[in-house]
């Protein structure tokens, strides 16, 4: 018998992350889920069943990435598939925002997601096979008012995956890259999404993610539908850009929504860089 392959999800304990979880598991994969909250891990790894194991993981911890590694490979098998999904999203005017919370988004969404791939890419080497999905955002295509240093670490992810695809290639190992739209998580809470531009739900971008670990190209926007009009849109000039983020209304996403439920989230980000 086959032995099952085995893909490692950070950020895995709800939202995206947990939706990828019960994809794969479905598809015949065996699973680590790792967040920074250890009991919501646990308790979803126990939700998925026997093929999903939790493990506490805080992406910014260098040592903890290199030991959560080392103990999944000597106890569970090799991995074939890493996702970096863990991220956060707070909102708001730059100008107010805290400059510790600015740094953690680039600690969290940008430098870390580096920092792992550097730690999980020699095992990819040394088997010649391994698939590495980042989670980036259509933010990274498509910066939005209120949200410059998330929609700048995205872009990031953006060019640090090209650049490593063509490093890699004919290494066996695989870069893809996710890029959807807002999606209706907890990290999403009480935002309204823009006209013409409705919120995607983690069940799409985990479809995606499947797709792209089968057979999908380096980049998948999320709806399909959004690459094509994004890259149009960038062409025009910028008053005529601005005049339609101004009649579809973009700027709700980072300036807008529900005060109270953004407080909510984002009193849960980490108020220094970890």
């Amino acid at each position: 018998m086959t032995e099952r392959p085995l893909a490692v999800i950070t950020g895995g304990a709800r939202g995206i992350g947990r939706q990828i979880a019960a994809d794969l598991v479905t598809r015949g994969y065996r699973v680590v889920i790792g967040d920074l909250d250890e009991e919501a891990t646990r308790r979803t790894a126990a939700e998925l069943g026997a093929a999903v194991t939790g493990v506490r993981l805080d992406i910014t911890d260098r040592a903890l990435v290199a030991e959560t590694i080392d103990f999944v490979e000597s106890t569970i098998g090799p991995i074939a598939v890493w996702v970096n999904n863990a991220g956060i999203m707070p909102t708001g005017a730059f100008a107010s925002q805290d400059a510790a919370l600015a740094r953690a988004v680039i600690d969290v969404d940008y430098a870390a997601l580096v920092e792992v791939t550097s730690a999980i890419l020699p095992r990819f080497l040394s088997r010649n096979a391994g698939t590495l999905i980042n989670l980036g955002s259509a933010t990274g295509l498509k910066p939005l008012a209120g949200l410059a240093v998330y929609s700048g670490a995205k872009a990031a992810v953006i060019g640090f995956s090209d650049a490593l695809r063509r490093e890699l290639r004919g290494t066996g190992v695989r870069v893809r890259v996710i890029l959807p739209n807002l999606v209706s998580t907890p990290m999403g809470a009480g935002i309204t999404p823009p006209r013409f531009s409705p919120a995607v739900t983690p069940e799409q971008v985990s479809r995606a993610v499947v797709r792209a670990i089968d057979h999908g190209p380096f980049a998948v926007t999320v709806p399909r539908v959004l690459g094509p009009v994004l890259r149009v849109s960038r062409l025009l000039p910028t008053a005529a850009q601005d005049w339609l983020d101004d009649r579809i209304g973009t700027d709700r996403i980072g300036l807008g929504g529900d005060p109270a439920a953004r407080a909510a989230y984002q009193a849960g980000l980490p108020a220094e860089p970890r």
